[in-house]
């Protein structure tokens, strides 16, 4: 997000995302609420959804109806319903043509996520009509997809230091002191070998269940 508004791309909110015409690059960027509705018509439930995806379906493909580009970096739970489908790829009213899964699950919530990329060898097209893997720009009806599972290695050295830089201000002060915030508290996602309250959600791939 950062690098996108260092770029000069607005970010607009997901119904004018979905409701207006652009004449100029937008993104927007989406929680789990925007795009998962409850089988029982229930309103969203963040905690609900997190121990219980299965609940849930996606309606993210009224956002594929007018996305040109997906940069997927959310976790994905395998009992949570896919962002969306080989055979919605197939509609006429699949607009995007490049996807970034940062996340880079094979087979996961992405179909077009087929393996993983290299830094040095980023891209591949996707035909979802054979659901195969062909030469990049090949074709403009496939989908151009970077999966580099190692992308995080990437991050150039001024983003390093700036991080860097704020655990020094903000991390270790709280470490040598007492954490009135509770910042210390609200980041441990695991304590005396079980996960958090806050991270419980975790457990199915954190136990391998």
């Amino acid at each position: 997000m950062e690098t996108l508004d260092s770029a000069g791309i607005r970010k607009v909110n997901p119904h004018d995302f979905l409701s207006r015409t652009f004449q100029e690059p937008v993104y927007v960027q989406l929680s789990s609420a925007d795009y998962h509705s409850h089988k029982e018509g229930r309103t969203f439930n963040r905690e609900e959804f997190h121990k219980h995806p299965e609940r849930y379906t996606s309606h993210f493909s009224d956002f594929t109806k007018v996305a040109d580009i997906l940069m997927a970096g959310a976790y994905w739970n395998p009992k949570a319903p896919v962002l969306f489908t080989r055979e919605e790829m197939l509609s006429p009213e699949f607009r995007i043509q490049v996807i970034a899964d940062i996340t880079c699950d094979i087979d996961g919530s992405i179909p077009s996520t087929k393996r993983s990329t290299t830094i040095a060898d980023p891209l591949y097209d996707y035909d979802a009509s054979t659901d195969s893997i062909q030469p990049i720009f090949t074709n403009e009806k496939f989908v151009t997809v970077m999966a580099v599972d190692n992308l995080p290695c990437e991050l150039p050295r001024s983003a390093s230091e700036e991080f860097g830089q704020d655990l020094i201000n903000k991390v270790l002060p709280v470490l040598n002191n007492i954490d009135e915030d509770d910042i210390i508290k609200r980041a441990t996602i695991a304590e005396d070998g079980k996960l958090t309250t806050k991270y419980e959600y975790l457990s199915d791939y954190a136990y391998g269940e």
